[in-house]
């Protein structure tokens, strides 16, 4: 017998910043909400308007044809299976509620209701890591299906729910929105996990690790449509954890020169002789969603040739070919896959260090990490030379890298190894400290700060740059003091080619390149509207805190802070016009006008990608506007700028360590209101009440009493008095408002109102 799954309706939510939320509908049975008892496992069951694109937990249900699918969980559990079904991702999610019928009722929990979730890290998502990665949100945890009584399941696929580019890091909990560990590893009523190749229990046996996370071990390899399923049987004392996995096969191979490649994880390789100006041909790469005349390829290690051909560009010898479908990248280096090449062995040299990585440093960012994916091989062009490129904004968006003699840690090539020619975009860090040996001659002392690695020069690249560096080690010696052998340098030239992109203008000056982002440096007058102009891009479209400015359209904005000093950046990457007050070199302190927003829980423009954390800088922390002297401001939406359940951030009088606003102290705000509250000994603010999602507030900060005495605000906003506040400024000049639109001559009451197209509070 079928049971009808019916639609209930269609819930829309429309955010205040505008941006449109998806619809759900909320699935029912038999007209009946919720779960009433009578899901029997291994019964069919339609779904209407579902296939076999869509997504649900397959250890709930696995389909079956068209909209039938099969119940695979046990149907008798203690609690109410709500189900959510979202059309636009083809996903349906699972809820536990404690009651059949009232889905606003209590979520089930462990210790009433036997129910247990899971929260990990963004590398773990449902229907996608991609799409809805969870990390470590509270209220984004998911159920984990109970099979049987007390024996609980949850199979994860690679490149869907799991990143196979990426460490394992999940945790059961017994309640949703971190409702506590219920199986710790080391502890009473723990679990353990049986010995595998492919997971570990933090905590477990004095493993490494937070108590109770699932890791991924550091031998393991993982390849997208590979599947892990993790039991949990807590039938006995303590928890047994069992992982079976499953690795995914192709039907049809890549080739190399007609011969299919080898699989490794979510890659395939090949080790071959390669002749330089010889070709080799990669065929079959559609098989693995690669474009394989388009893929990214180093250019001094091989070129295009098309129709899936390329000419070796290195010299010749021993090398593997490894397509990297993820990136669409065909990354050569010298040696095989079990034995990559060694600077002492093969003479090969390899790069590694923080944003930076082929094909580009957001797909592959080395990040001082010792992985073959992410090293990043040198093309040995001639004897004993050996160039690499970067691209600003590509391979590159910052400078702090190194050379090394093998992948990862190891031989390094120190600041006395390498002399770099003279030029304004790179430099070297000389040697710091001396020598220091134990008795068999190995180094044993911290040579000194970043000794080897590459900076910035005094002219910052910009996007689109590109900078060609030659290392020629001919007549290179390294040093060796112990056996009084002196350093021969080797010797590195860096060739810049400036990008030809045409570059954004700021009121029709073109603006400076600063990394990844676009700078203009301007005075600016409160009411004064600029123009920004940006080739290929929507600008009107663009992220703007709209204290400081506001689009007007046409590429126009009104300056709303007070005048002064202003630093304007463009963050396309970011749709994002950053504004602060001072310079990108002297960002303003609160002693010139300056207040800033360091923590977690709060970010522009989102804070899911952009919160600061605890790290420092003018390009990633938060300036509040000064709208009128003493008088600061700053907006969030809920969901948007600032989680609706949680906050921990701090003001700070400059953008990075230093004055910190502390009650009790020279620099304080205090504050008495009913959605955030402020730590009386460390300054933190965190939420007094709960914001609501999608909602709008304002945050004011006054210090007319002093900087020891700064009192904030928060107020809800209406839903519109953004465009309230436009529409009033564009066409009335200095008249005063309520901020629902009722003109008044002398605002007496306490309140929120517009005046001269400013939101003031009373």
């Amino acid at each position: 017998m079928k049971k009808w799954f019916t639609q209930l309706g269609i819930a829309i939510s429309m955010f205040a910043s505008a941006i449109a939320v998806q619809a759900q509908t909320t699935l029912v049975i038999d007209g009946t909400k919720g779960y009433d008892g009578t899901l029997v496992k291994g019964q069919d069951y339609i779904l209407p308007g579902t296939d076999e694109t869509w997504y649900v937990m397959p250890d709930i249900f696995t389909h079956k044809a068209g909209d039938v699918w099969t119940f695979q969980a046990y149907g008798q559990a203690d609690y109410a299976y709500w189900f959510t079904a979202d059309p636009d991702k083809k996903y349906i999610s699972v809820e536990y509620r404690q009651v059949a019928d009232d889905a606003e009722s209590a979520f089930a929990n462990w210790d009433i209701n036997r129910a247990l979730y899971l929260n990990g890290s963004n590398n773990i998502g449902f229907p996608s890591y991609k799409t809805n990665p969870i990390n470590w949100q509270g209220g984004a945890d998911v159920v984990v299906p109970q099979v049987e009584p007390n024996v609980y399941r949850i199979t994860l696929t690679f490149g869907q729910q799991l990143n196979a580019d990426a460490q394992v890091n999940f945790k059961f909990f017994k309640g949703k929105n971190w409702g506590g560990d219920v199986l710790p590893g080391n502890a009473e009523g723990n679990i353990w996990m049986e010995e595998n190749p492919w997971l570990y229990i933090g905590g477990q046996d004095g493993g490494s690790g937070d108590n109770g996370n699932l890791y991924s071990q550091s031998t393991a390899s993982f390849g997208n449509g590979d599947k892990l399923t993790v039991t949990i049987d807590m039938n006995q004392t303590p928890g047994k954890v069992t992982v079976a996995y499953e690795e995914y096969v192709p039907s049809d191979f890549p080739t190399f020169n007609g011969t299919n490649m080898a699989k490794a994880g979510n890659n395939y390789y090949y080790d071959a002789e390669l002749t330089q100006g010889g070709e080799f041909t990669i065929g079959n790469a559609a098989s693995v969603e690669m474009d394989i005349d388009n893929a990214y390829v180093d250019e001094f290690a091989a070129s295009h040739q098309g129709n899936g051909k390329f000419k070796f560009n290195a010299v010749s010898g021993k090398y593997t070919v490894m397509l990297m479908p993820a990136m669409n990248y065909v990354k050569i280096f010298p040696g095989t896959y079990e034995a990559p090449g060694t600077f002492t062995n093969d003479k090969a040299v390899w790069v590694i260090g923080s944003d930076i990585g082929q094909p580009t440093s957001a797909l592959n960012n080395s990040n001082w990490s010792a992985s073959l994916n992410n090293s990043i091989p040198v093309a040995q062009v001639s004897e004993n030379v050996y160039k690499i490129a970067f691209t600003f904004g590509q391979e590159i968006t910052g400078v702090n890298f190194k050379f090394f003699g093998q992948y990862g840690w190891g031989t390094e090539f120190h600041g006395e190894d390498l002399a770099m020619e003279p030029n304004d975009y790179f430099y070297i860090n000389t040697p710091q400290g001396e020598w220091v040996y134990d008795e068999n001659g190995n180094e044993i002392y911290q040579r000194g700060s970043d000794d080897g690695n590459v900076f910035s020069g005094p002219v910052a690249l910009g996007k689109g740059d590109k900078v060609i560096l030659t290392i020629d080690l001919n007549g290179f010696v390294a040093g060796d003091p112990v056996n009084d052998i002196q350093a021969v340098p080797g010797k590195v030239t860096v060739e810049f080619k400036p990008s030809t992109a045409p570059k954004p203008t700021f009121n029709g000056v073109e603006m400076t390149p600063n990394g990844d982002n676009y700078v203009a440096e301007v005075d600016l007058n409160q009411g004064d509207v600029f123009t920004l102009a940006v080739p290929n891009f929507n600008v009107d479209n663009i992220y703007i805190d709209n204290q400081f400015a506001w689009g007007l359209g046409d590429g126009k904005f009104k300056f709303n802070a007070v005048s002064g000093k202003y630093c304007v950046v463009l963050m396309e990457g970011r749709n994002y016009l950053k504004i602060f007050p001072g310079t990108m070199a002297a960002p303003a302190t609160i002693n010139e006008g300056g207040l800033w927003i360091i923590g977690e829980g709060i970010g522009r423009p989102n804070v899911n990608n952009y919160a600061p954390g605890w790290n420092t800088g003018a390009m990633t922390d938060i300036p509040v506007a000064q709208v009128a002297p003493n008088i600061y401001r700053y907006q969030v939406t809920c969901g948007v700028e600032m989680w609706d359940n949680w906050c921990n951030y701090k003001f700070f009088g400059q953008p990075n360590w230093g004055i910190e606003f502390v009650p009790g102290t020279d620099y304080a705000i205090t504050t008495d209101n009913e959605y955030l509250k402020i730590g009386e000994s460390d300054g933190n603010v965190s939420f007094n009440g709960v914001f609501e999602n999608g909602k709008s507030y304002t945050i004011t900060i006054d210090f007319t009493a002093g900087l020891n005495a700064g009192v904030m605000t928060v107020v809800e906003d209406a839903p519109d008095f953004v465009k309230d506040i436009q529409a009033i400024d564009s066409n009335v000049g200095n008249a005063c408002y309520t901020i629902s639109g009722v003109r008044v001559s002398n605002p007496t009451q306490h309140g929120i109102y517009i005046i001269n197209g400013k939101k003031i509070v009373k």
